[in-house]
């Protein structure tokens, strides 16, 4: 009786997990739709801006953080299993230094930032750069929330070998 009462209970966090899933693909992509407009506009911004004009800063911060947020639409989607994950050959270096104005906003002021890069200057790996990034800033949040008093999050990218 007890085995089948813990098989009932798997099966209902089974049918919970897929039915977040399906919510979650359904967010994402309506969110993807946003997005294409946003990208799109200020693409065309971008275009119209002259140069010199001190809006094409602005602009760029726009479609760069519409970038990322299309890779965590992207992480959201291989999370409700509606797309896969494709990694590709990508440079921890790069990815750190990218989102390092991202994570000092999230930590907030009483948490210094310290990254530390590799000496390589070619750090690649093969992974998905979306999910990298999703996982800095879960990493910057989690650190803002352990450390309500302030404190130092350092960030390190390198080479380990594993046994």
């Amino acid at each position: 009786m007890e085995a089948r009462k813990k098989l009932e209970e798997q099966l209902r966090q089974s049918q919970k997990m897929e039915a977040v899933g399906t919510l979650t693909g359904g967010i994402a992509h309506d969110f993807n739709n946003i997005l294409t407009a946003i990208i799109g506009y200020g693409n065309i911004l971008k275009m119209k801006a002259k140069e010199g004009d001190p809006s094409k800063a602005y602009i760029d911060q726009i479609l760069a953080s519409s970038d990322r947020a299309a890779h965590l639409t992207q992480s959201l989607l291989a999370f409700s299993r509606k797309q896969v994950i494709n990694p590709n050959p990508v440079n921890l270096n790069e990815i750190t230094a990218s989102v390092e104005k991202i994570l000092l906003r999230i930590i907030g002021e009483d948490i210094e930032l310290k990254t530390i890069l590799s000496g390589i200057r070619d750090l690649r790996v093969m992974a998905d750069a979306g999910q990298i990034e999703q996982v800095l800033m879960n990493l910057a949040a989690n650190a803002r929330d352990a450390m309500p008093e302030g404190g130092t999050l350092t960030i390190e990218t390198g080479l380990e070998e594993l046994d």
